[in-house]
């Protein structure tokens, strides 16, 4: 560690500023438990990456994750990062951000220290030059995560740095996980075949499904005119129930009418279910046969 330490302030005769010496100093001894990699966002890359500040007023890096790490509800999972700042009102603010193999962003961001607008966060100054924060998973969808710091001083002026970035050769990432299998379901009727209902008439709508594996996924059934199912045209005919309701089967008579009594017009129909357990992903079934509602 004093080697590197060492090799490290010989850079700093570049710098020519005695504070800007003083201001590592200070950032190692707060990185201490971190490892003397920490000083390198300042000066060059690190393994965990960083912001290179050439006046050392401003600077952030992550320190927690630096690699891939797994996440299960009920474990603490730590976000890390240490920080310069020389200004009071500069702020950090961390994001965890779902990302996909492609590294494309995935559903909205989490913000985890302030609320995602310029100003807000953690006053960099009062905390210190090493923060930590203890993210509670719950609710949160399985995937893998990014995490983003940012801190700003009240200028305006601002640096950001992501635990994954190929650019700099870093593989920080919080893969969330769940002991919950992905959920199921196969509908039944209508099966292969497409099936006629006449005004008046009823329909039985069947299926079989994993409920009794999954306790905490909730059915939606619906019926629509098209394949998108969030286009706004569609007519729910069932909302809030239990996949475990009735076992590893369900069952719902159609009678022309959605769930809140309001009749349902002829057409042919895509019969669908959505299903969401709030830990995998929402998983939508369409069954392979219409329902084609006849006068």
């Amino acid at each position: 560690m004093i080697s590197a330490l060492h090799a490290t302030l010989s850079r700093l005769t570049t710098l020519h500023r005695a504070r800007k010496l003083c201001a590592v100093i200070v950032l190692f001894i707060a990185l201490a438990g971190v490892g003397c990699t920490g000083l390198d966002f300042l000066l060059g890359p690190i393994p965990f990456g960083g912001v290179l500040s050439t006046d050392l007023e401003l600077g952030i890096a992550i320190a927690q994750p630096s690699q891939a790490v797994t996440a299960a509800p009920g474990v603490a999972t730590i976000v890390q990062w240490a920080d310069i700042a020389t200004v009071e009102g500069t702020v950090v603010r961390i994001t965890a951000q779902r990302r996909n193999n492609l590294d494309e962003d995935v559903d909205d961001p989490i913000e985890l220290v302030g609320n995602g607008t310029p100003g807000t966060g953690r006053e960099a100054l009062g905390d210190g030059a090493n923060d930590i924060f203890e993210w509670d998973i719950t609710g949160v969808r399985v995937g893998d995560y990014v995490i983003i710091a940012t801190i700003e001083a009240p200028d305006g002026t601002s640096l950001t740095t992501i635990s994954r970035d190929p650019d700099r050769n870093t593989t920080g990432v919080i893969t969330v996980t769940t002991a919950l299998p992905v959920p199921t379901l196969t509908f039944t009727a209508p099966g292969a075949n497409d099936e006629t209902v006449t005004t008046g008439n009823t329909f039985d709508i069947t299926w079989t499904d994993n409920g009794t594996s999954n306790s905490d996924a909730i059915l939606t059934l619906g019926l629509d005119l098209d394949s998108d199912h969030e286009s706004g045209n569609e007519i729910i005919l069932v909302s809030n129930q239990p996949l475990s309701e009735n076992d590893d089967n369900g069952q719902f008579t159609f009678f022309f009418q959605d769930e809140n009594g309001n009749p349902v017009p002829d057409g042919a129909y895509t019969v669908f279910a959505t299903i969401d357990d709030n830990a995998n992903d929402i998983v939508t079934v369409d069954a392979t046969g219409m329902l084609l509602l006849n006068p």
